[in-house]
C-alpha cells in the first residue's frame, strides 16, 4: 500500500513532518487530507488479532485532531461508512485507540466534531461539540456526565464502571441526540456491538449496547488517524509475540508447609529481541484462602520478577500473569493451529498439605442410586449394530451403535486388528471432551489392541455439519449448553450426566462381548469431560483394569461451598451433581489409576479438585502436575511434579 512505503521511508530517514495520507480515507473524504494512520483493526477479530497496524510507538508530535474511519460491509455486500474527527482529547496516540480495562477513561465533551458518511439518518457536517465514551470497563446506562438529552438508558450518555472488560468505544453527536459510531463488547469478536448512527432497533439501545450486531457484517475495518504538528516518525523495533514467552516457577518444588513463604519468579524470554518500547508484567495472586493480591513490574533484561506469598491452610495458590505494553494492553500471541490469539501469559501455582483436602460429604444413597441406574441399564439387552467402514493397514474399522437405557444409544468407531484371534487382545475405550464435533471414521487403528472411541451423546456418525449443529441446539436446556442447566441438575435422574454415564457403562459392556477381547485387560481413557467419564468407567465397572484420566472435569464441584478457588468454565453446584462428581466415584475404583496431567494453572479443572480425586483413590495411583499448565495449554519444557502410591 502507498502509505506503508511512505511510513518505512520516514522511519529509515528519521524524517520530521513527512505526511503519509491514508488512501482509504482520502478516497471517501477527499478533504480529509493530512491525516496520519495511527492504527487499524478489525473489530470482528479484536479479541483474536488486536491491531493489524499499530504505529502508536512510531509517531510523536503535537496531536491536533483525532479521527476514526469506520467501514462495515454487510453480508449482502453493501458497505456503510462514517468518518468522524475532533480536536485532540489526548496527546498520546495510543490512548486514541481501543482501551484496555487499565486504560484512562475518556468520558467527556470534545470540540469541533465533524461527521461524514453514507448511512441513512446519520447527521453529517460540522458541529461545535460532541462527546466520547472510551473505556475498557463494564458500564451502565446512567447519565454520569449529565449529557443534555441523554435518557438514562444506553445511549449517548452512559456511566463507566470500575471493573470488568465489556468496553465502550463510542463517539456521539449529543447535539443531534445521536451516536456517530459504537464498538462495544470488544472481546466478543463477531458478536461484538458494532454500528454507525443510532441503533434502528426500537427494542435495542441507541448506542448498540448488547446488540451483538457485529454478526450482521462479513467484514469491518476501523482506522484511527491523527493530524500532527511537528510530526516525527521514529524507527521502532517492535516485539514479535510469537518469539516471546513468559516463564514462571516456584523454585524446584510444588508443595509447602502452612505459612511457609513461596517465592515465584517470572521471566520474560524475548529470544534475543531488543524492543525499543517498555513492557511490563501484570500479575494477580488468588488462592483457596480467598486472599487476593496484584502488582505490575517493568521488564528488565536479566532481572526476574519476584512474587512472594504463602498459604495458611490446605489448598493451592494461583499466580496469573500477562505481558502488557506501556498502555496496559496484553501482548497477544497467535495460535496457528487454532487460528486465535491469546496473551503471552503464565498461569501456575503451588500447594499446601494437599493430601488433607477433602470434598463435601457424598450423598448417603450414592451406591443405591448407582445400583438403580445399573438395573435400568441391565433391563436393555446389549444389542449392537456393527458396520464395517474400511480395512486399514493394521485394523478393521467399524461404525457402531449399541442400544442403551436413557435417551440415546452408544455410538462411536471401533477398530479391531486384522485377523485377530479370539480372546487375544486388550481393549481400550476412549471418551471425549466437552462439545459436539463431526465424528468421522479413523483411517486405521492400533495393531495390538481393540480400540472403541465413543462420543458422549449418542448422536449419528458421519453426518454433515448442519446435523451436529442442530443436535447441539437440541440438547440445550433452559437456554443453557448441555449439562449447565441448574434446574436440570437439581435431580440426578434428570441431570444430563445421567444419560452420559449410562452410555459409559454400556460402552464397556459392549466391548466385553467382543470375541477378540482377552477377558482380562480393559483400559478407560480420556481427557477433560473424557477424564470425568474415565473415572466413572473405572468406578462403575469392576472389569476395568486400568484408568488414565487427564485433566478430569467436574472434580469437587462442592468445593466452592468451602471457599476453594473456582474460576473458568464450571457447572453451578447442586447437591445432585455429587452423584456424578468423580471425587466420590474415586473411592470405588479398584484398578490402578494414572492421572496423566493436572495443571497448576488449570481452573477449568482446579488443582484442588484433582488433588481430592487423587486422595480418594485407594488403589495404586499416580498423578503428574504440570507447572504453568492451563486446561488447554502445556508450556514447552514444563516442570513436572509426580506423586505416586503403589
Amino acid at each position: 500500500m502507498k502509505f506503508s512505503h511512505l511510513a518505512v521511508a520516514a522511519a529509515l530517514l528519521g524524517c520530521v513532518g513527512l505526511k503519509a495520507e491514508v488512501p482509504e480515507l482520502v478516497e471517501l473524504v477527499p478533504e480529509a487530507k493530512g491525516y496520519e494512520l495511527i492504527a487499524k483493526f478489525n473489530p470482528l477479530r479484536w479479541r483474536a488479532d488486536k491491531y493489524q497496524v499499530d504505529r502508536t510507538k512510531e509517531l510523536s508530535g503535537a496531536l491536533k485532531r483525532i479521527g476514526y474511519l469506520v467501514k462495515l460491509t454487510a453480508k449482502d455486500g453493501k458497505t456503510s461508512w462514517v468518518f468522524t474527527s475532533m480536536d485532540a482529547f489526548t496527546q498520546d496516540p495510543a490512548l486514541a485507540g481501543v482501551p484496555s480495562p487499565d486504560s484512562k477513561v475518556f468520558q467527556q465533551y470534545v470540540d469541533n466534531l465533524e461527521v461524514a458518511g453514507n448511512v441513512e439518518g446519520l447527521k453529517t457536517g460540522k458541529f461545535e461539540k460532541g462527546n466520547i465514551e472510551i473505556w475498557g470497563l463494564n458500564y451502565g446506562g446512567g447519565n454520569a456526565k449529565k449529557i443534555p438529552g441523554a435518557t438514562g438508558k444506553f445511549d449517548f450518555g452512559d456511566s463507566a464502571g470500575n471493573n470488568g472488560n465489556y468496553g465502550s468505544f463510542q463517539v456521539h453527536n449529543y447535539l443531534e441526540k445521536q451516536t456517530v459510531f459504537a464498538f462495544n463488547c470488544f472481546n466478543a469478536n463477531s458478536n461484538c456491538d458494532l454500528g454507525i448512527g443510532n441503533n434502528p432497533d426500537a427494542k435495542g439501545h441507541p448506542d448498540w449496547t448488547f446488540s451483538k450486531s457485529g454478526s450482521k457484517y462479513k467484514s469491518a475495518e476501523i482506522y484511527v488517524v491523527g493530524k500532527f504538528d511537528n510530526l516525527s516518525i521514529k524507527k521502532v523495533v517492535t516485539l514479535d509475540p510469537q518469539k516471546t514467552s513468559l516463564v514462571g516457577s516456584c523454585g524446584d518444588k510444588m508443595l509447602f508447609a502452612p505459612g511457609e513463604e513461596m517465592t515465584f519468579t517470572l521471566n520474560v524470554d524475548f529470544q534475543g529481541q531488543k524492543p525499543t518500547s517498555d513492557y511490563f508484567v501484570k500479575w494477580s495472586r488468588t488462592g483457596d484462602d480467598g486472599k487476593k493480591a496484584s502488582g505490575k513490574a517493568k521488564v528488565v533484561e536479566g532481572q526476574p520478577i519476584v512474587i512472594k506469598t504463602s498459604l495458611d491452610r490446605p489448598g493451592f495458590v494461583r499466580i496469573y500473569a500477562t505481558l502488557v505494553d506501556r498502555n496496559g494492553r496484553n501482548v497477544m500471541k497467535r495460535d496457528p493451529k487454532r487460528g486465535n490469539s491469546s496473551p503471552v501469559f503464565f498461569d501456575g501455582g503451588a500447594g499446601v498439605e494437599i493430601d488433607k483436602l477433602q470434598g463435601v460429604p457424598e450423598p448417603e444413597d450414592f451406591d443405591a442410586f448407582w445400583a438403580k441406574q445399573k438395573a435400568k441399564l441391565d433391563a436393555v439387552p446389549v444389542k449392537a449394530e456393527m458396520k464395517k467402514v474400511r480395512t486399514g493397514k493394521r485394523a478393521d474399522v467399524y461404525a457402531v451403535k449399541v442400544d442403551c437405557a436413557g435417551p440415546r444409544p452408544v455410538t462411536g468407531y471401533l477398530t479391531i486388528p486384522i485377523n485377530a484371534k479370539e480372546k487375544s487382545l486388550p481393549a481400550i475405550v476412549n471418551y471425549q471432551g466437552y462439545g459436539i464435533s463431526v465424528q468421522r471414521a479413523p483411517g486405521d487403528g492400533a495393531g495390538n489392541a481393540i480400540v472403541f472411541t465413543i462420543n458422549a451423546h449418542g448422536y449419528d456418525l458421519d453426518q454433515d455439519a448442519a446435523y451436529y449443529k442442530k443436535f447441539f441446539e437440541g440438547i440445550r436446556s433452559n437456554g443453557k449448553s448441555y449439562a449447565f442447566d441448574k434446574k436440570q441438575n437439581s435431580d440426578p435422574e434428570t441431570a444430563y450426566f445421567n444419560g452420559m454415564a449410562l452410555r459409559v457403562m454400556r460402552s464397556l459392556q459392549f466391548v466385553k462381548t467382543l470375541p477378540q477381547w482377552d477377558g482380562k485387560n480393559l483400559r478407560a481413557n480420556g481427557g477433560s469431560q473424557g477424564g470425568l467419564q474415565t473415572v466413572w468407567a473405572a468406578a462403575l465397572d469392576p472389569d476395568v483394569t486400568n484408568a488414565t484420566p487427564s485433566i478430569p472435569w467436574c472434580c469437587d464441584l462442592g468445593g466452592i461451598t468451602k471457599g476453594r478457588l473456582a474460576a473458568g468454565w464450571r457447572l453451578e453446584y447442586t447437591r445432585a451433581l455429587d452423584y456424578f462428581d468423580p471425587i466420590n466415584h474415586a473411592k470405588r475404583i479398584k484398578c490402578p489409576v494414572t492421572i496423566t496431567r493436572a495443571g497448576l494453572g488449570d481452573y477449568t479443572c482446579p488443582p484442588s479438585g484433582v488433588a481430592i480425586l487423587y486422595n480418594n483413590i485407594k488403589s495404586p495411583k499416580k498423578i503428574i502436575y504440570y507447572q504453568g499448565s492451563t486446561h488447554g495449554y502445556v508450556p514447552p519444557k514444563a516442570q513436572k511434579f509426580v506423586q505416586e502410591q503403589k
